[in-house]
């Protein structure tokens, strides 16, 4: 099948004809892959054009020749690293399209894709830094929107046109954000609750939702109390305070983990428009459920991806779902608010009005879990979440886009962070200069040394020769390496050429010191030469 010729026909809309693109959940990730990239391609290409008839036929003083460059060039400090970015895209923005170049001041190194790598990799690891307070480390390393950020719309607005041009550049970002970000950027209001819904959540009887809200079915729930980290269950009749205590542990406590659980979220089933830039809110069948259907599938899926962010918030509205008694406001103690932390400080917020004085019963219990989950999700962020969406869909908002799930596009954006094998990679490998005494010695020390590596000296490997610690999304299996020996001098260290996956190894006299010479240079290397 020829896939480009499919998606051509899908944007033309003619009448009748018959597109895969039209069902996207018959076609694999790959080829998904392969027409983002080509319909990128196409859009560089048509830069690149206007750029060359500009600077042809157009007198342009000199002070704007910038514009007129066929890519986007960003000349970036390495101690200025994020304001100089920010403020060159900024001053770019009409060149976004345009392919991305990067050069580092006063370094001589030629951008064919390693520095890309690299500069999307120093650019994220700084922005996510919790010292520049746009975002918080949540459980186990994934980063969210912080809602007390100081930062101006603007700077989020930039922060999605970085990730949005790692994805339009087909670079893999060293960015954990969870598959919740991803629901929200190609699925618009796939938190909000519809009135009918909201409406089932006040008249919703919570032991129904104890299927769909915990690990255990109706038939096996046994709790009658909520429970501390430590797994000791208080009794229903406990004191206010003790009662209090426990609601405490159980909705934002540290002890105890939660497991990730894979995503509910429902392929789209039907056809999709070709002007469509992202998927509809909902899957298709949503909207033949009943409306306490709905409710069970939203919650559901919700504290599914709450759990991502904050596991013992998520634990914690699950024990109140499942909990079986009728004194869940005695023993609870809860009340129609929020809270999070703002720079030490804890900042209450209502859910509904007066939300101090309304109490959390077993009447209202899937209304306060629902307005909860989505302040999390959705209004707590509100303000930073808007223009991060607008900057990622200024750069790659394409109809290529609406072919696919959200868990498509968080595989490309953080690639794979599964360990790989070095047998596997060897067999890819191609070796150049290395004749048969030297491929007996050093490359057979060199494959013994990668094979001894552990799972974080194998990520440093793998950025120190690719510039990401990341194997590609789809079949990284077919992920090659270039082999190649560069001499006699054993006293020097390995030199690697990102931009072309290529590792220079010297004829090394032992394992142990080509193993030195490889560690040295793959913890201490930093651009062009050591730290």
């Amino acid at each position: 099948m020829d896939l480009i010729a499919d998606y051509d026909a899908w944007q033309a809309r003619i009448p009748g004809a018959f597109s895969f693109c039209q069902y996207p959940f018959l076609l694999s990730l790959r080829a998904k892959v392969q027409i983002m990239q080509v319909d990128a391609a196409r859009q560089m290409n048509t830069k690149l054009k206007e750029a060359v008839i500009s600077a042809l036929f157009q007198n342009y003083q000199a002070r704007r020749a910038p514009a007129n460059q066929p890519h986007l060039k960003l000349l970036i400090r390495r101690r200025c690293l994020v304001e100089d970015s920010l403020h060159q895209l900024a001053t770019h923005e009409q060149d976004l399209k345009k392919r991305l170049k990067i050069e580092f001041v006063g370094e001589e190194g030629v951008d064919a894709g390693g520095l890309t790598k690299e500069w999307f990799m120093l650019l994220l690891r700084e922005l996510m830094n919790p010292m520049y307070g746009m975002f918080t480390c949540e459980a186990d390393g994934a980063y969210w929107f912080n809602p007390a950020a100081l930062e101006t719309s603007n700077q989020f607005f930039l922060v999605g046109v970085v990730v949005g041009l790692a994805l339009y550049n087909s670079t893999i970002l060293d960015l954990h954000l969870p598959l919740a970000v991803f629901k929200k950027l190609l699925r618009t209001g796939f938190y909000h609750a519809s009135a009918p819904g909201m409406t089932a959540a006040k008249s919703a009887d919570a032991i129904s939702l104890a299927i769909v809200a915990g690990n255990q079915g109706l038939g096996t729930a046994t709790a009658t109390a909520p429970t501390l980290g430590n797994g000791v269950r208080l009794a229903s009749g406990a004191g206010s305070a003790l009662a209090s205590a426990a609601a405490t542990a159980s909705l934002g406590g540290q002890n105890g983990t939660q497991k990730k659980m894979k995503s509910a979220y429902a392929p789209c089933y039907g056809p999709s428009g070709a002007s469509a830039v992202a998927a509809e809110s909902q899957p298709p069948v949503y909207g033949l459920l009943s409306p306490s259907a709905q409710l069970r599938y939203q919650i559901s899926e919700m504290l599914t991806d709450v759990a991502q962010i904050r596991p013992h918030l998520a634990r914690g509205l699950r024990q109140l779902l499942q909990y079986r008694e009728d004194d869940v406001e005695d023993v609870f103690c809860l009340t129609f608010e929020a809270s999070y932390d703002a720079y030490g400080d804890v900042v209450t917020v209502p859910l509904v009005a007066n939300g101090a004085n309304v109490a959390v019963t077993s009447a209202n219990r899937v209304e306060y879990v629902l307005r909860y989950l989505q302040w999390v999700l959705n209004d707590s962020i509100a303000r930073q979440f808007e223009p991060f969406r607008r900057g990622f869909y200024y750069v790659c908002g394409s109809n290529a886009l609406s072919l696919f799930k959200p868990e498509d596009i968080e595989l490309m954006v953080h690639g794979s962070g599964e360990d790989w094998d070095s047998d596997a990679l060897r067999k890819t490998t191609n070796f150049v200069g290395f004749d048969s005494e030297a491929a007996q010695t050093v490359g057979g020390w060199f494959w013994d040394v990668l094979r001894e590596m552990t799972q974080r000296d194998r990520k440093l490997f793998l950025a120190f020769v690719t510039g990401s610690d990341r194997m590609p999304t789809v079949a990284s299996t077919q992920f090659s390496m270039k082999l190649a020996m560069l001499g006699s001098e054993h006293n020097r260290f390995p030199i690697a050429h990102t931009c072309f996956n290529q590792l220079g190894l010297w004829m090394y006299r032992s394992k142990d010191e080509l193993r030195q010479k490889l560690m040295m240079a793959m913890t201490e290397s930093e651009g062009f030469g050591l730290k």
